[in-house]
């Protein structure tokens, strides 16, 4: 089986090297971005399987990403993982109505973060 390609998008940069550095251990291929800028053209350019971002981004925030994520033709339906530091129940809300399928509250182990990947994916056919 092929790498699961999988977008991380998250601005605290510490935070993003550790979520990278941990899902490229368990066997994933990991593009990563800091900005909503660049994960977009990073998902036009890279068509990653899975998009995993936080919501609380600079400029372009997690929701707004996913809808223009979701603009582009061949990633219209792609599975997203929301994260934020947030268990708040409206929040959690409010990005699977914008179309998150799955939110995690960080820091996320990243045996969860593997589960819920492989369920989006196995779902997604």
């Amino acid at each position: 089986m092929l790498a699961r390609r999988v977008l991380v998008v998250e601005d605290a940069a510490d935070n993003l090297t550790l979520m990278k550095l941990q899902l490229e251990d368990l066997g994933y291929r990991v593009f990563a971005a800091r900005t909503g800028r660049d994960a977009l053209e990073t998902a036009r350019s890279q068509l990653p399987d899975v998009v995993i971002s936080d919501l609380h981004l600079p400029e372009i925030d997690g929701w707004e990403l996913l809808r223009l994520i979701r603009e582009i033709p061949a990633l219209a339906s792609i599975p997203a993982i929301a994260l934020s530091g947030s268990s708040f129940g409206p929040e959690i809300h409010e990005a699977l109505v914008a179309g998150y399928r799955i939110h995690l509250t960080k820091p996320v182990d990243p045996e969860d973060l593997a589960s819920a990947i492989e369920s989006l994916a196995h779902a997604a056919g």
